[in-house]
């Protein structure tokens, strides 16, 4: 006659043979490791975990993740997680893992993260594992090399804005128009190349450094409307095309947030509109108003900015600059005003 089990003893077996695999695999990892519950109780951490925290004093199972490290990168990249499942039907692609900044709660360490849901299982549902890399020996927000390619930014976001408004204005005299335009374009394109050969070698200097997620754009822009829901602007996207973009999805939300604001107050608007769309080499968030343009000095000021809730006190200008983004102020004909904020495509990944 077969022997029946308990299945409250099953279910405990089960549970002691997840955590003695999972403590094979997390013993002598480089990286530290720490596996949570849905609500972020500790229940696994390999020993690289508890040396970035002080040791095995400062951490044990039954602690919050959330005395170690700050809490709002991780819930958000929870929330992404869940959203990309939950939209998993509609969409072709969903990427296992988000990787975002962290710093410990003292702010004395900085941590590039990736967090990733466990397979759905009666055990492990909605549980999480985040792996934690300490990189506050080069993460640093004022880092000189970035400064220097800042010096760069300012005079080509205004020959970019200022190009855009010429060729909108049909009235200017042929000959004028031709001359103004060919000194610009000339020019534009000389401080774009020395600009480029800067960012390419900096990149490759820090192409082991980054901490951004390729995102698919249609599920990047779902996520920032469902974010947008219950705020007072406007958000729509447009999804006919798609493209792969590497993205800081935590800044990008907090310098969208930032900018929205300081548009509300600059320009005292009740309306406010954001468009996001996929063009050929970026992705765009337009925000849209009925008003007064904001100057370059308005758009410089916003830049320098402090974000926050940022992982280092981040500027706007900082975030964007992670992402490889830009940011230029337009006004139109009819008497409507735009902010554009720029983020290139992945390479080769326009679909």
């Amino acid at each position: 006659m077969p022997v029946k089990q308990n299945p409250k003893k099953a279910d405990n077996h089960l549970e002691m043979d997840h955590e003695t695999l999972l403590q094979t695999l997390l013993y002598g990892l480089q990286d530290g490791v720490i596996v949570c519950a849905p609500d972020a109780t500790i229940t696994l951490f390999n020993q690289t975990a508890a040396d970035l925290f002080g040791g095995s004093k400062s951490i044990s199972s039954g602690d919050s993740l959330y005395t170690l490290c700050l809490q709002s990168p991780v819930e958000h990249a929870l929330e992404l997680l869940q959203y990309q499942k939950k939209d998993r039907k509609k969409r072709s692609q969903a990427y296992p893992y988000i990787q975002f900044m962290n710093a410990a709660t003292t702010h004395e360490k900085f941590f590039r993260c990736r967090l990733s849901l466990f397979p759905s299982h009666p055990v492990t549902h909605n549980f999480f594992i985040i792996i934690l890399e300490d990189v506050s020996a080069w993460y640093r927000p004022d880092n000189l090399l970035f400064m220097k390619i800042d010096t760069f930014r300012a005079p080509m976001t205004n020959l970019r804005a200022a190009l855009e408004n010429l060729t909108e204005h049909p009235e200017m005299s042929p000959v004028m128009r031709s001359a103004f335009e060919n000194v610009m374009v000339q020019e534009s394109l000389n401080l774009a190349e020395a600009f480029d050969s800067l960012d390419q070698a900096c990149n490759l200097l820090m192409q082991t450094q980054s901490h951004l997620t390729e995102m698919d754009s249609a599920i990047l822009f779902g996520f920032i409307a469902k974010h947008f829901h219950s705020k007072t602007v406007n958000f729509t996207a447009a999804t006919d095309q798609t493209a792969t973009v590497k993205v800081d999805s935590y800044g990008l939300l907090l310098v969208l947030d930032h900018l929205a604001n300081k548009i509300q107050r600059e320009r005292r608007l009740t309306e406010l509109f954001c468009e996001a769309h996929t063009g050929e080499q970026f992705v765009y968030f337009d925000f849209i108003w009925s008003g007064e343009f904001l100057p370059t000095a308005v758009v410089e000021e916003m830049l320098e900015g402090k974000l926050q809730s940022s992982i280092g006190e981040l500027t706007v200008a900082g975030s964007l600059r992670s992402m490889g983004g830009d940011i230029w102020s337009q006004q139109h004909e009819n008497s409507r005003s735009t902010l554009r904020l720029a983020l290139p495509l992945a390479m080769g990944m326009k679909k």
